[in-house]
């Protein structure tokens, strides 16, 4: 609409807002092209328990589509919303020239001149909605916003989002003019690859496309950057090439945030960032919303309250039922930024700062100086109460860091560049990327790093706590205007509130006005807006909002208060999340899962990147990660383990089948810079959501495999593998552990359409006829260690086929005998594991400072770690595999079982060492032969300690025997042959003779010293005193002594996996003999079936066929031979079952009554026949 004004009574007095000029600046972010319609695409946010689709035109939701809205993402769930806008409305001033002949086209930009001079009234509401939009004069072509190309990658199906990198724009994304940014990483809010929220999403819109005002008919035109055309960057545009660049110039950035964390999972939140991107001055601009309600999508029966102090609207369904009779809950809709007004002289947000603003230092901007702590300050006061700080935290700040937020670093040593040891603070330059993070380059080229400054440059990024990164650096004009009011009219009319009348919605936007509560039940309607207020060219302006959930007693919300506890604890949470920038609670990095299905077993495995890759900005950096948790349900959206209640006994959280999290003291302090401490097992007493905490677990350990054999074969399964951190007790309330989301998304008929790396979705089943399995072989090899190793195969479709491994150990040394190489006691406390195929690459490995559960072991006592000798201990997976180990002992122990004669016998007596035994624990030979001097003992010692470590001085040394003792645990360098062990002789009777039935002789390691040999160390004793010559050992005869060792660093264990799947001809036909039908007779429905939630889609039926080769074809008939349906099977080699839907050839429903099948073996033409019944 068009109107005319005049006035030129009040001009010297409005010449004073001429202090106003100046304020405008060329825009400085990307050269976009006009929006396009075939830059529109459709995505889901499902980054918690609020689910929205949204296109990347600024809409949400739609009608009457059934899933675009639901909350809580679950089968109870139900729709929430018809349809969420964005809402842009502006006035344009046009001169007048008082000639009605010609076509007024002078824009009035300065208060002086919108006074004074005869002008038309231009008035525009920008959006994009589904329904009552201007269109051009045939109604072919929406007058609005549309998305820009360059935002999104355009081979891809959705907008940009963060959780699915196939999404983002494959050359990088737009930055300065028509340069780009950031190839391969996330344009995060806070810079490259900086993703906080669980899921975000990032897209652009403007309104090149609205031609209103701009038409052949019109004699007032409005031209925002003249001399600009649709198609002038983009040639190729689908809608209106050629017409002038239209609207009011604006380009909108739009965010997404959501945060799985289960103090935020019910809480989604969005952020508009509008720029003037027109070469003039818009001197009266409104931001809003439009919120279309659909409480329980049943009907027009809602009713809605808005509270004033925290700014926020709430709506609920008059009978807490919605569709299906399920309770609805309630949805809240809190309003957080607004625009600021930084030119009125007073402080519209009352944080005792005037006019503050994001300034943009940069060629065009004056230079920001250096000032004192309170400088700039217009109320101390207010200031102190406003941002929760002393007197004695102001300091000496920027001028453009209002709110003295922005951390300087410390540069130490004067280089210009932060080291790790140096503390960065803010100052990590406009990439927002610290040194220490992960994709951390260097220093920023552009030198915004390291030099003590807050730095922001539109369009490629800001430091943290400054511009565009701080939320309260913005004297925001806050909500002026809240309109409740049912659904309007669609007849025609150019004063009904929709969005074709421009004037009429910039008087329920640019006006103040506020309901409180509609009483009427309907099909409400709520507006939410700012303004007016100016939006001078080349700035940019931010609007957010955030949608909440919550159930509430329906008698709290009907009454005088309308009170509503968990929604407003919600909001209490929203509003931390937005104080601190939109800078909340990660979780840790999201593992990738693999999901192995076998015969009534599933296996599942995954990385460790969650354990060694997270680092949270939120707690100071830091890792900490703390466990996993794994949940199962059957159907497609994880609700079957969600039913743990909260404190008003709402299921709120899912229950796992298997947790592990670290071994580690409780508290303890992980982070030495700020002190923190954290809670590490058990239930959380902090961050609880209505009343319950979060389960850390119990201290069991850490792995990465879980095998399932509670399932049934030919029933899915969805499985989610959530690594979860410790929280945060000591910032703000205290928040609660953040667990990663996990992510099935489904399309309107319920089937999947994708789903997270940390999902998966199997069927176990029985192994196709004939089908052999890879197999693992093992190579003999003579150990030192006593215990077993036995590798297994766990996820068949990881294995490398043909590949060779080998398998070693790392020990420590606790005790040594001195002087003597091969005495020494030790433990296993590292496991290696090589892949040595092409070449040797190690591919697992465990010790002290990462291993699975308590396969290590800390003695603190005689500090050392130790292989866990309680059992059997599992490695993690890797490459498949997992390796079984039974390291028996921890420390030596002498074998009994092991030692005896392993050739001929006779009488003898070994004791060992119980003292210095363990250090010399190897395994022995005792060689009997017929020479009476086979060995001469080496050494000459005084004395010699015996088996109890007692001295004993009547020795005879040097001893001529006819045996000899063998170290088998160590070949002799200098001869090729096993090491021989040195003998003296306890001379019981002190006779100086050797009396081979009544002496003992100790063996022992003796080592050559200055020129002689020198015992060290008694291994153990022989004696002969229970024989007789008789008995006495032939010559030939060989005794071993051995002991129970722990694994030593040169035991190698070899194995190797066969090659790919094969195919046993031969046993095809026998094990077809086991094929079944499943269930039969088939009865109404079975556990195989998955369920749906929509109650307009029909139930899929299913029944299996088992035990069926892999490659077959299946025939369907009736008994009377007329064929209902043909299956051609080509399944996985291992995979023996097929569904059938139950549905003829023409996609018809079956009969009841008996069937005949005939399955036909591909490979082999072996053939099998059988029957099944339906009844139904």
């Amino acid at each position: 609409m068009v109107m005319r004004f005049q006035n030129q009574s009040i001009a010297i007095l409005l010449i004073a807002f001429c202090i106003l000029l100046g304020q405008g600046k060329e825009y400085q972010g990307p050269e976009d092209p006009a929006g396009d319609i075939a830059a529109e695409k459709e995505g889901y946010m499902t980054g918690n328990r609020v689910f929205i689709y949204f296109r990347n035109t600024t809409e949400l939701s739609d009608w009457p589509r059934v899933n675009v809205s639901k909350w809580p993402n679950n089968p109870d769930g139900l729709k929430m919303t018809d349809g969420i806008g964005l809402l842009v409305g502006a006035k344009v001033y046009i001169e007048d020239d008082g000639n009605g002949a010609t076509v007024d086209t002078i824009p009035l930009t300065e208060l002086a001149d919108i006074y004074t001079k005869d002008h038309h009234t231009l008035y525009y509401l920008q959006t994009s909605y589904r329904e009552e939009m201007d269109v051009n004069p045939l109604g072919t072509v929406e007058w609005g916003f549309y998305p820009l190309f360059g935002y999104f990658n355009e081979t891809g199906e959705y907008p940009a989002l963060s959780n699915i990198e196939s999404s983002w724009p494959i050359g990088g994304w737009p930055s300065t003019g028509f340069e780009t940014k950031w190839p391969g990483e996330w344009n995060g809010r806070f810079g490259r690859g900086v993703i906080y929220a669980d899921q975000e999403t990032y897209y652009a819109v403007n309104d090149a496309q609205d031609q209103e005002n701009l038409g052949p008919e019109d004699n007032v035109r409005y031209f925002p950057r003249p001399g600009h055309y649709v198609g002038d960057l983009k040639p190729d545009v689908t809608i209106q090439p050629g017409v002038p660049w239209g609207g009011l110039g604006l380009r909108v950035a739009v965010r997404g945030f959501q945060w799985n964390n289960p103090q935020a999972r019910d809480a989604i939140f969005w952020e508009y960032s509008i720029a003037n991107v027109s070469d003039y001055d818009l001197r009266d601009v409104a931001f809003g919303y439009w919120l279309d309600n659909s409480i329980g999508g049943d009907g027009d029966d809602d009713l809605g309250h808005f509270d004033k102090q925290v700014d926020m609207a709430y709506s609920w369904d008059v009978n807490g039922i919605g569709a299906g009779g399920l309770p609805t809950g309630v949805m809240g809709f809190a309003y957080l930024e607004s625009p600021g007004l930084a030119y009125d002289y007073i402080d519209n947000d009352n944080d005792g700062l005037t006019d503050e603003k994001r300034d943009y230092p940069g060629p065009d901007d004056p230079p920001m100086s250096f000032v004192g702590p309170t400088d700039g300050i217009t109320d101390l006061n207010a200031f102190l109460d406003f941002y929760k700080l002393n007197s004695d935290d102001l300091k000496d700040h920027w001028d453009a860091d209002e709110d003295q937020d922005w951390d300087d670093g410390e540069d130490l040593d004067g280089d210009g560049i932060y080291q790790l040891s140096e503390y960065a603070g803010d100052d990590i330059g406009i990439d927002g990327v610290a040194p220490g993070e992960l994709n951390y380059n260097g220093p920023d080229l552009d030198g915004s790093e390291c030099n003590h400054q807050p730095d922001f440059q539109e369009g490629v990024g800001c430091e943290p706590n400054f511009n565009t990164t701080d939320v309260s650096e913005s004297d925001m004009v806050g909500l002026t205007a809240f309109r409740m009011f049912p659904i309007p009219s669609h007849a025609p009319s150019n004063e009904t509130n929709w969005f074709k009348n421009d004037q009429a919605m910039w008087e329920v936007i640019g006006t103040d006005s506020m309901d409180e509560n509609v009483s009427l039940t309907s099909n409400l309607v709520e507006v939410f807006a700012s303004g007016p207020f100016p939006l001078y060219q080349g700035r940019v302006e931010r609007i957010s909002m955030s949608e909440l959930h919550s159930y509430d007693p329906l008698a709290g919300l009907e009454s005088d208060d309308h009170s509503a506890p968990a929604l407003f604890e919600l909001k209490r949470i929203v509003q931390i999340i937005y104080e601190k920038d939109y800078r909340f609670a990660q979780p840790p990095k999201m593992p990738t899962l693999t999901a192995t299905a076998g015969d009534g077993e599933v296996i599942l495995t995954w990385d460790d990147v969650a354990d060694t890759k997270t680092r949270d900005p939120f707690v100071g950096n830091i890792n900490d990660f703390e466990g996993y948790k794994v949940y199962r349900s059957t159907d497609k959206y994880l609700s079957d383990p969600e039913i743990i209640t909260d404190g008003y006994g709402t299921p709120m959280f899912k229950k796992p089948i298997y947790q592990c999290d670290l071994t580690d003291q409780s508290p303890h302090n992980p982070n030495p810079i700020n002190g923190m401490t954290h809670q590490c097992q058990g239930f959380t007493d902090f961050g609880l959501v209505n009343g319950m905490g979060y389960n850390l677990g119990t201290n069991s350990g850490i792995s990465h495999i879980f095998v399932d054999n509670t399932v049934q074969n030919g029933r899915t399964y969805c499985y989610a593998v959530v690594a979860y951190d410790f929280g945060a007790p000591d910032i703000g309330p205290g928040i609660s552990p953040s667990e990663n989301n996990a992510v099935i998304e489904l399309d309107e008929a319920e089937e999947v359409r994708t789903i997270g790396k940390n999902v998966a979705i199997v069927i176990p089943h029985q192994r196709a006829a004939g089908y052999i399995p890879p197999t693992l072989e093992t190579e003999e090899s003579d150990l030192l260690g006593s215990g077993t190793i036995t590798p297994l195969i766990r996820a068949q479709g990881s294995l490398n086929p043909d590949h060779s491994y080998f398998m070693t150990f790392g020990v420590d040394t606790i005790d040594d005998v001195s002087d003597y190489d091969h005495g020494f006691k030790y433990v296993t406390n590292e496991v290696f594991i090589y892949d040595d195929t092409d070449s040797t690459i190690l591919v697992y490995k465990e010790d002290t400072t990462k291993y699975v559960g308590t396969n290590l072991i800390y003695r603190d006592t005689v500090d050392y770690w130790t292989l866990n000798a309680g059992g059997t201990i599992f490695t993690d997976i890797f490459d498949g595999m997992q390796v079984e180990i039974d390291s028996i002992v921890e420390t030596p122990e002498y074998n009994y079982q092991a030692s005896g004669w392993i050739n001929g016998n006779g009488i003898m007596r070994i004791t060992p060492n119980s003292v210095k035994g363990p250090l010399v624990a190897w395994k022995y030979n005792i060689v009997f032969t017929d020479n009476d001097s086979a060995f001469v003992g080496k050494s000459d010692p005084r004395r010699v300690r015996d088996e109890n470590d007692q001295t004993e001085r009547d020795i005879i040394t040097n001893p001529a025997v006819s045996f000899f003792i063998q170290n088998t645990s160590f070949i002799d360098t200098s001869t090729g042959e096993f090491e021989l062990m040195d003998v003296v002789v306890h001379d019981i009777n002190d006779n100086d003779t050797i009396d081979i039935f009544e002496d003992r002789f100790f063996v022992g390691g003796s080592n050559w010293e200055d020129s002689e040999y020198e015992w060290r160390v008694t291994a153990f004793v022989i004696d002969f005193q229970l024989a007789t010559e008789e008995t006495y050992p032939n010559s030939g005869d060989v005794y071993q002594v051995d002991w129970k060792r722990p694994f030593y660093e040169s035991d190698t264990i070899r194995f190797s996996v066969s090659g790919d799947d094969n195919l046993d001809r031969s046993a095809i036909a026998s094990d077809m003999n086991s094929i079944k039908v499943v269930p039969n007779p088939y009865v109404m429905t079975n556990m195989m079936e998955p369920a749906v939630s929509n109650p307009f889609l029909n139930q899929r039926r299913r029944l299996m066929f088992t035990h069926i080769p892999a490659d077959c074809i299946i025939k369907i008939f009736t008994v009377s031979g007329v064929l209902v349906d043909e299956i051609i099977v080509d399944n996985e080699p291992e995979n023996g079952i097929i569904h059938w839907d139950m549905l003829t050839r023409e996609n018809l429903e079956i009969a009841a009554g008996m069937y005949l099948y005939h399955i036909e073996a591909q490979e082999t033409g072996d053939e099998k026949l059988g029957k099944f019944a339906v009844i139904k």
